[in-house]
């Protein structure tokens, strides 16, 4: 069985060495960062965190048991605690296959590594979260999300009619 420190460290070394080859040159390499995976963790039935390279930023997913081949590319909805994620298939021989949600690329807009993983722990920390109900829904955030509505507010009667005269007064005082 393996535990988040040693796939942290898998993974890293993984993606600096792809980061040494295959990207090696690649223009969009920023040279002020480099390989970090941050926050793995268990959710479910996967090994959750975001890897930060010179080259992107992403939400990866691991499966802990064994998924079955997949073809890479393929795509599916991850759901995770904030919501539903579009997640994309990705295998590297020396990890195995892999969920992957792009949340940054090119990664030029981070002047330096302390800002990526920075953005890279609040990102993680967001996408975990039971979001809180809004203060001012109106019930359809409730609804889209598959959950029965609330009931329908108390019905308001509205004011008795009014009478002819009544109507006539309204009207007095009203220019030509």
């Amino acid at each position: 069985m393996t535990d988040a420190p040693a796939l942290s460290a898998r993974i890293e070394a993984a993606f600096t060495r792809i980061a040494a080859t295959r990207m090696a040159g690649v223009p969009v390499m920023n040279p002020a960062l480099s390989v970090a995976m941050r926050g793995l963790h268990r959710h479910g039935g996967h090994w959750v965190g975001v890897l930060v390279t010179p080259w992107f930023m992403n939400l990866l997913l691991f499966p802990i048991a064994e998924e079955g081949p997949r073809r890479v590319g393929a795509k599916t909805a991850l759901a995770l605690p904030s919501g539903n994620y579009e997640g994309i298939w990705g295998h590297e021989d020396e990890l195995g296959g892999y969920w992957s949600c792009s949340l940054f690329s090119p990664m030029f807009d981070f002047a330096d590594q302390e800002t990526a993983v920075a953005t890279a722990d609040a990102a993680l920390m967001e996408i975990m979260a039971v979001p809180e109900p809004d203060a001012g829904d109106d019930g359809m955030a409730t609804i889209w999300a598959g959950s029965p509505a609330a009931p329908p507010p108390a019905k308001i009667e509205p004011p008795p009619p009014l009478s002819r005269r009544a109507l006539f007064r309204l009207g007095e005082g009203a220019g030509p």
